[in-house]
């Protein structure tokens, strides 16, 4: 990024001068796309993890835990997790800037039965990332009615959904469980089944980029939308239902092995 060698050297001396902490050149950044997230008229955050791995002298530093890649594992690599919120502007997808970003290493490998591992404090669980970048954001800006926040199918937590809801944000989350909807006041059924119940209400097609041994294709994809009522999973600590918008895409062809289907709660 330096354009001529003075700046060069101006940069590491910056870089290697002890007074210059990290996490004030970090919150110089989040404070910049913030002032300029505020005056767009709306706008993504984007919120996701990162693995990244080291195999060399720094992974002495990175805890127990190998290496995220599974086609390349090795007993001597670590991973470093960087948990990100990008904010995105919606109109022109113009990317803005970080607002926030969390790091960390697994000290040790998680041990213990399932059950016990999903009663530990939510706090202190790797899971209640998602919230607190949230918490984050909510604290560093005046107005949060003009940011939707868009999560994939690791924040399809109960309790998180809950959060949002609670302090009405707007918010994005694609499903990962087949959880279980209230079909009355009485009758329980499945997420999946009520949403293949559903009548498309618009037909497009969506183009599908080659990836891997995946052929580029254009899936015909109908789309349907409801209102559902969620229970609480029974280790939840939250309300004992929830009542999300959700948005169904399905691709038309159901030859395909591997169809498209996106399940999404939204405010």
């Amino acid at each position: 990024a330096a354009v001529d060698p003075a700046s060069i050297e101006g940069a590491y001396r910056f870089i290697r001068n002890e007074v210059i902490s990290p996490d004030t050149i970090a919150d110089a950044g989040f404070e910049r796309t913030l002032a300029i997230a505020s005056v767009r008229p709306l706008v993504l955050a984007l919120q996701d993890t990162t693995g990244l791995s080291y195999k060399h002298a720094v992974r002495e530093e990175l805890g127990e835990v190998n290496s995220a890649s599974n086609k390349k594992a090795s007993a001597k690599g670590r991973a470093l997790y960087a948990h990100s919120t990008l904010m995105l502007d919606a109109d022109n997808e113009c990317v803005i800037g970080l607002a926030n970003q969390y790091y960390w290493h697994r000290e040790q490998k998680q041990t213990g039965k399932g059950h016990q591992l999903q009663c530990r404090e939510r706090t202190k669980k790797e899971s209640y990332k998602w919230q607190r970048g949230m918490e984050t954001l909510a604290g560093r800006v005046n107005d949060m009615s003009h940011i939707i926040d868009v999560c994939d199918r690791e924040a399809d937590i109960y309790e998180y959904l809950a959060y949002q809801q609670q302090h009405q944000h707007r918010f994005v989350v694609r499903a990962s469980d087949n959880r279980n909807v209230l079909d009355d006041e009485t009758s329980t059924g499945k997420l999946h089944d009520v949403l293949q119940a559903l009548k498309p209400v618009a037909c497009y097609q969506v183009y599908v980029a080659q990836r891997g041994g995946r052929p580029a294709r254009t899936a015909h994809v109908a789309l349907s939308y409801t209102q559902l009522t969620i229970k609480k999973p029974q280790r939840a600590n939250a309300e004992k239902t929830l009542t999300l918008n959700v948005v169904y895409c399905q691709e038309v062809d159901q030859d395909r092995k591997d169809p498209l289907q996106w399940i999404l709660y939204t405010s």
